[in-house]
Parts: structure tokens; C-alpha cells; sequence
């Protein structure tokens, strides 16, 4: 159930001048088209509408303040306990603000610092109360988990370091088992040929003993034929057998060699085969944990980002908070200038007439000066006597115009003057201080005026918005003027533009023609000089004097 009292920030006991005041403050700054394109300030506006429309009604107010202490009163919500404590706040700040305000001998000064500070007292209990629901809603326990489950994630990074620094090892292990096992490798190819070549030289070897074999038959042959000596034959062959008996030992041993190397080449491959599956293994357990931790890292993050987001928000409502608390406090300060100015207008109104009796019975007092006037101010009035009086019959006029000439022939002559305001007993020193309080005196009225007409102007306005937003075509229609004309506020084709079609769907005649103009120009609005041209036409028919005039033009 939506808070009104909130949404307008005023105290369920408001009065409905209170409640008047608030709608219109909050409504110029969320208005639509103050925001364009902001669909949070539309959002706000609406609401600020919907709560000015119930609580500005005395039925409908007292139908919904029971409603809503019917909805609080059997579970307050955590809302509604920190609404009522901000509720509380702001009705004590109001009353210690209205208590100083009644403490006898108040300047305007105290009590506009008193408003002030009960503005700024109201938005820091508004600003407090959110920052307490933000983080009584659980934002301790939170963090505490936070650090709970970072904690956790350094010691399963801790795990993890640990874990790589082992498959590393085993990694490094793994190399330079499979350097060993290339190593064996190469070493049994380079076997295999040197078994190759010595078995292609033990066959030749061996047909070289064959021939020597046959040979020495055919010798013996020879020799029991009584041809030939056989001794140097047999030697050979003694020597090529000795040769074949160390090339066999060498290959028994390269064999052996060979059947070594084979077993270790099968013991390294066997070792690589393990440490790879061991490897696998343990790269799925490991992306398991990895996965694991990233999801938990992951969920820790969009907890924290929505924490920032909920931070941002309330940092943004502290900001319009104090963004509202400072238009308070110009208010506040427009208003103490105001009273003091009021005060001092009343002053200086006696003192004024007080300078008037001093100089009537004086020269300055026959050309209806004060005594500090200037040169300037003397001779102006003295023209304005003199063409006053000149020409005019009568003994008393005469006598007027008389002792005014006598008078501006002292006061006109700088050094007779001089002579004259010490006869009175006016120092120069007198006149300047005097003429330096009129200078004051005349800026700060200058101000005055200035703020005062703006106060008035944007009441005004405010009124004029406010009538216009209910729906009045004749106010709908001047502030489009004053935004088309830019006179007296900023120039904004884009608004005009909007007022003038609120005006024209209620057939304002002279609405309907600045909006046929802003159709023909392209101002504010795409060009289209057909619907211009229409527009004029029906304001022309509905009596609108500038679109006749353009008509017949």
C-alpha cells in the first residue's frame, strides 16, 4: 500500500495548505516536461498526482488514513516502522524548528535558519531511514558472508596453486621421461643398423671362408696331386674363423644390448601411458573445482553489484534529498532577505521623513530636496519649480518662484553652498556618510525588487501550471505563449508546442493558430504546412483574430 504522506513528504497531520504547497514544489520538478524521456520522474509524477488527489480530499483522506492504519497495525512491515521513525523525525525537527521560531526577541534571520534547519533535519531523518532499511535488511550478514566465501575462495586458490604446481612437476617428470624414452629410441635404431651391418659383414665373412673352404680343397686336391703348398691358406682360414668368433661375441653382446634398451623403451612408455591418464584425471577434477569455484565467484559478484546498485540508488536519493534541502534553504534565505528588507524599507521610511523635517525650514527645503541631494538632483528640482511656477499669475506664486531662485543661487554654487550648510551645522563629512547610506540603500532595494518580482512571477507560474495541468485551456494556452515567446522564461519550442495542443483539443482559437504557425515553420515539431494550413483555418472559423488577419493575407 503506497505511502501518500511519503510520496509528498509531509506528516500524516498536515494541513491542506501543507499538502498544496508540497504537491506543487514536487510536481514542477518531476513534472514531464521538466524530465523528458525520464521514466522514473514519470513515475514519480503520477504518484505525486494520485497522492494529491486522495489526500486533498477530506473524504477520500479519511477513508485512506483508516486503510492504512488498518494495514499497519497488526505486522508493521520494516517499511512502515522506518516510514514512522522518519514521520517521527521529521515532526520532532518540526517542533523544535517552531519552538525556536516562538522564542521571544526572533529576528527574521533566526527563524529562516530555523526553517532551514528544519528542512535539512527532515531530509537527513528521510536520508537515514532508507540507509538504515537498506542495511538493517541484511547487508551485515551479507558482508559477513562475503568475507566468508572470499576466504573460502583464497584457500581453494591456495589448494589450487598447490595442485598446479603438482602437475607441473608431473608435467616436467613427463618431459623428461619422454626425452629419456627418445634417447632409447634413437640409441636401439642406431643398434638395429650397426646389427645390420655387422650381419651383412659376417656374411660376407662368411662366403669369404666358404671360398677360402673350397680353395683350400682345391689345394688339397692339388696336393695330393703333388702341385701346390697349402700352409698359407690354412692361415687364412684360421684367421678369417677367428674374426667371425669376435664378430658373433659383438653381436651376442649388441643382442643383449638391444633386448635392454627394448625393456627400458617399454618401462618409459608404460610410465608416460600412466602419467597421461593420470594427467586426464586429474584435469577433470581440477575443471570441476575450477567450474565450481568460478559459478561461486560469479554469484558473489552480481551479490556484490546488486549491493552497489541498491548503494547507487540510495546515494541518488541522497542526492535529490540535498538537492531539495538546498531550494529549502534558498527559499528559507529569499524569504529572511525579504522580511529584513521590509523592515528596513520601514526604517528607513522614518528616517527618510525624519531628513524632510530637518530640511523644510531650510533652502533645501524650498527646492523640496533632502540637504545630502547632489548637484544633479538640486538643479532638476529647481527646473521642475521653475517650469512650475513660470507664467503663472499671483502675488504668492511670485513670491515662490522668488525664494526659489534665491534658494538655487546658494545651493547651486558649490562654494556658497558650503558656506551655507555650516550655518545649519552640516558637515561635509555628514553629507557623505548620508549620501553612502542612500547608495546602500538603493542596491539592496534594487534586489528587493528584483526577488520579489521573481517570487511573484514564479508563484504565478506555479498557479499557471498547476491550473494548466487541471486542464484549463486559457492556461494552457498562455504558458505556451510564454514558452514560445521566451520573455519571461527560458525559450522552449518543444513545451510550447505541447501547450498548444492541450489547448487546441479544447478548440482554443488562438492555440490552434501558434500551432498551425509551428507546423508551417518546423518549430518544435516536424514541418508540415498542410496541417498548418488547417489548423490556421479552424481558428480563423472559431473567431481567432491573428488567423483571420493571416487568412486575408
Amino acid at each position: 500500500m503506497k505511502n501518500y504522506y511519503q510520496i509528498l513528504g509531509i506528516k500524516p497531520n498536515a494541513t491542506d495548505d501543507e499538502i498544496k504547497r508540497s504537491y506543487r514544489v514536487l510536481a514542477k520538478k518531476y513534472h514531464p516536461d521538466v524530465n523528458p524521456g525520464d521514466a522514473s520522474a514519470a513515475s514519480k509524477f503520477a504518484d505525486i498526482n494520485e497522492a494529491n488527489a486522495v489526500l486533498s480530499d477530506p473524504q477520500q483522506r479519511a477513508e485512506y488514513d483508516a486503510k492504512l492504519r488498518e494495514a499497519s497495525a497488526p505486522h508493521p512491515s520494516q517499511e512502515e516502522i522506518i516510514a514512522r521513525q522518519r514521520a517521527q523525525a521529521q515532526e520532532a525537527a518540526r517542533q523544535a524548528a517552531f519552538r525556536t521560531m516562538n522564542m521571544s526577541g526572533m529576528n527574521a534571520r533566526a527563524r529562516a535558519q530555523a526553517q532551514a534547519a528544519m528542512a535539512q533535519a527532515q531530509a537527513q531523518a528521510q536520508v537515514q531511514a532508507m540507509v538504515n532499511q537498506a542495511y538493517q535488511q541484511g547487508a551485515n550478514d551479507a558482508r559477513a558472508q562475503f568475507q566468508a566465501e572470499i576466504q573460502q575462495l583464497k584457500a581453494s586458490l591456495a589448494k589450487m596453486t598447490a595442485e598446479t604446481k603438482k602437475i607441473k612437476e608431473l608435467q616436467d617428470s613427463e618431459a623428461d621421461l619422454k626425452r629419456k624414452l627418445a634417447t632409447a629410441e634413437r640409441d636401439r635404431r642406431e643398434l638395429e643398423q650397426e646389427l645390420f651391418s655387422r650381419d651383412r659383414e659376417n656374411t660376407l665373412e662368411k662366403t669369404r671362408i666358404k671360398e677360402l673352404e673350397e680353395a683350400l680343397d682345391a689345394q688339397n686336391n692339388n696336393n695330393r696331386r703333388g702341385r701346390g703348398d697349402i700352409s698359407e691358406l690354412k692361415a687364412e682360414l684360421d684367421k678369417a674363423k677367428k674374426t667371425i668368433l669376435e664378430m658373433e661375441r659383438e653381436m651376442s653382446a649388441l643382442r643383449a644390448e638391444k633386448d635392454a634398451l627394448e625393456k627400458e623403451r617399454e618401462s618409459l612408455t608404460e610410465t608416460c601411458s600412466r602419467l597421461e591418464r593420470d594427467n586426464k584425471q586429474f584435469d577433470l577434477k581440477n575443471s570441476a573445482q575450477i567450474r565450481l569455484q568460478q559459478d561461486k565467484r560469479r554469484q558473489l559478484q552480481e551479490e556484490i553489484e546488486a549491493l552497489h546498485r541498491q548503494i547507487d540508488e540510495l546515494t541518488a536519493e541522497l542526492e535529490a534529498a540535498r538537492a531539495e534541502n538546498e531550494q529549502w534553504v534558498q527559499y528559507a534565505q529569499s524569504e529572511e532577505f525579504l522580511s529584513d528588507t521590509e523592515k528596513r524599507i520601514e526604517a528607513w521610511n522614518k528616517k527618510t521623513n525624519k531628513d524632510k523635517r530637518l530640511a523644510k525650514p531650510t533652502l533645501y527645503g524650498e527646492l523640496g530636496v533632502l540637504i545630502w541631494a547632489t548637484d544633479e538632483e538640486i538643479k532638476e528640482a529647481y527646473n521642475k519649480l521653475v517650469k512650475r511656477y513660470s507664467g503663472k499669475p499671483g502675488d504668492a506664486i511670485a513670491a515662490k518662484l522668488k525664494s526659489v531662485e534665491e534658494a538655487f543661487a546658494v545651493l547651486g554654487n558649490p562654494k556658497k553652498r558650503k558656506e551655507y550648510n555650516a550655518t545649519i551645522d552640516i558637515t561635509e563629512e555628514r553629507i557623505k556618510e548620508e549620501r553612502k547610506l542612500i547608495a546602500e540603500n538603493e542596491k539592496i532595494m534594487e534586489e528587493y525588487r528584483s526577488q520579489l518580482a521573481n517570487r511573484e512571477f514564479w508563484q504565478r507560474f506555479d498557479e499557471l501550471t498547476a491550473s494548466a495541468m487541471e486542464g484549463d485551456a486559457e492556461s494552457q494556452y498562455t504558458l505556451g505563449s510564454m514558452y514560445y515567446s521566451g520573455e519571461d522564461i527560458d525559450l522552449d519550442y518543444e513545451q510550447a508546442v505541447f501547450w498548444f495542443k492541450e489547448a487546441a483539443k479544447q478548440k482554443h482559437p488562438d492555440a490552434m493558430y501558434y500551432l498551425g504557425c509551428c507546423y508551417i515553420e518546423g518549430i518544435g515539431m516536424e514541418k508540415n504546412e498542410n496541417i498548418g494550413q488547417s489548423f490556421i483555418r479552424q481558428a480563423a472559423k472559431l473567431g481567432s483574430k491573428p488567423a483571420q488577419k493571416a487568412i486575408k493575407n
